[in-house]
């Protein structure tokens, strides 16, 4: 989930009885993470043995990857507002974007999502090519999910949700860390205008 840390997390808001979150979404260790359940929910364990995790997952703990996680998502609380700097940040590099291309799509950017986080097709330029460009301008961007980032197809994510596949193949992901500038943003929003006007048979 990539929530926490980001925004508000309410289990009763959302409506469920079961979370599950990555401590390295929210700058903890990797490969910890934890699943939080309802006090009305039972469930029968799927790893028994000893009586680790309330009996629910047998085996040692790693405990300094718990301890890091922990301490991550402290600080991720307590700075929420970063988050809510994050999302000016991107919402202005969306403004600015749409102001030099008007035929560019930016997905789900009418509803609630991440504040650090945006989709952009590029009219006419491949996915693959601007992470390429976008990598020899020192600005790490991706054609998906970080899982997915090494594949060059049109994203998943984005053929489920009805795009075409002439738009969602030159669709780019990008996202914001908790240092990133507002000199970092004009940075990106130069390589892109310069790599719409160079490589963009719609525009030369």
């Amino acid at each position: 989930m990539q929530g926490p840390g980001r925004i508000p997390i309410n289990m009763n808001a959302l409506g469920v009885d079961m979370l599950s979150i990555s401590g390295h979404k929210f700058g903890g260790p990797k490969g910890v993470g934890a699943i939080i359940l309802s006090p009305k929910l039972h469930v029968k364990p799927l790893i028994i043995g000893g009586g680790q995790e309330r009996g629910w997952r047998g085996g040692t703990e790693n405990v300094p990857g718990i301890v890091g996680m922990g301490e991550a998502a402290r600080l991720a609380i307590s700075d929420l507002k970063r988050s809510r700097e994050l999302k000016n940040l991107r919402n202005y590099l969306e403004n600015k974007i749409r102001e030099i291309c008007n035929e560019v799509v930016i997905y789900s950017s009418e509803v609630e999502r991440l504040p650090n986080t945006s989709s952009i097709t590029m009219p006419g330029v491949q996915s693959e090519t601007q992470v390429m460009t976008f990598d020899l301008a020192g600005i790490a961007v991706s054609a998906g999910s970080a899982c997915s980032s090494g594949k060059v197809e049109a994203s998943h994510v984005l053929k489920a949700m009805g795009s075409d596949e002439s738009i969602s193949g030159c669709a780019i992901r990008v996202s914001l860390g908790w240092d990133t500038s507002h000199e970092d943003i004009e940075r990106f929003i130069g390589v892109w205008r310069a790599t719409l006007a160079g490589l963009s048979s719609r525009f030369t």
